[in-house]
């Protein structure tokens, strides 16, 4: 190859590695840095838009996909408990009951200290498993809560009653009428419990007499 011919190849292999190397000392532009507080904004922001559409497919009457929006919101905001509430619902409605349990678990292992979680599961036990003795358990758990209303002690009342624990039913009857003097619907199911634990008392010391 003649020097005529080399030397403009050269160049040309000089320029294109000085050009790169250029190119790799130039400072690359920063890349943008979020904070937690604005992760948790977009993740709450988005949550609330999904909640939208969840209600429009939930008054539309399409329950698998405001389950799987509930499933996103949840997902992106753990502490929406209103959507663990309303997918665990749509749950038991679908027939899907152990995805109802379990989510409504999820829910409580993400809100620990919220009453809300530990009365949707205890409800699910009471009124739809029918599984009085978890509905006690779970409900005991809800009434140690920071923000407890007379509601969840109602439910623990009827579960115990349920679960044949008159004694503690009529405890925690006594309970709500002490904290919760204006509550409705007291007095009569105190009474109603109280004479259930009188026929018990009064049938085991027969019992004991025969024996």
């Amino acid at each position: 190859m003649t020097r005529s011919v080399l030397f403009p190849a050269l160049v040309s292999i000089a320029a294109l590695l000085l050009a790169s190397a250029a190119l790799q000392a130039a400072p690359k532009p920063a890349q943008p840095t979020y904070s937690q507080v604005q992760v948790d904004g977009i993740c709450a922001w988005t949550a609330v838009h999904l909640w939208d559409h969840a209600d429009e497919y939930f008054h539309a009457g399409d329950y698998p996909r405001v389950v799987a929006l509930d499933r996103i919101i949840t997902a992106s905001e753990p502490h929406f408990e209103e959507a663990y509430a309303t997918g665990g619902w749509l749950m038991e409605s679908l027939g899907h009951l152990s995805d109802a349990e379990a989510y409504y678990k999820q829910g409580i292992a993400n809100n620990p200290d919220r009453s809300y979680m530990y009365y949707s599961l205890g409800f699910f036990y009471f009124n739809t498993e029918k599984d009085y003795p978890k509905a006690v358990k779970t409900f005991e758990r809800d009434v140690k809560t920071p923000d407890v209303e007379v509601n969840d002690w109602k439910m623990l009342a009827h579960s115990y009653e349920k679960a044949g624990q008159i004694d503690q039913a009529v405890s925690a009857w006594k309970i709500i009428k002490k904290r919760y003097p204006d509550a409705p619907a007291v007095d009569y199911n105190l009474s109603k419990d109280l004479r259930l634990q009188a026929a018990a008392r009064e049938g085991s010391a027969s019992a004991n007499k025969t024996l």
